[in-house]
């Protein structure tokens, strides 16, 4: 039942890449190849920005963790 399951949700998956895969390539073959590029990377630039505040929320987080593991115990 639960390898039912996975299979269920691999061939999801596949199908929405799939579908988005498609989606991509007919609205960038829309644009000269440059300006696809650019418009790719800018997406890329966009994500790596919010990968970097996650990062650092993270990062700010496990500080504070670290000062409450520094606390004296009540």
């Amino acid at each position: 039942m639960v390898e039912e399951a996975r299979e269920e949700e691999t061939k999801f998956t596949d199908q929405v890449w799939d579908w988005r895969n498609t989606f991509a390539d007919k609205l960038l073959g829309f644009f000269p190849r440059r300006t696809a590029e650019h418009l790719v990377n800018a997406q890329k630039e966009g994500l790596l920005a919010v990968r970097s505040l996650l990062d650092r929320g993270i990062e700010m987080l496990e500080n504070d963790l670290k000062r409450v593991h520094e606390r004296p115990r009540r």
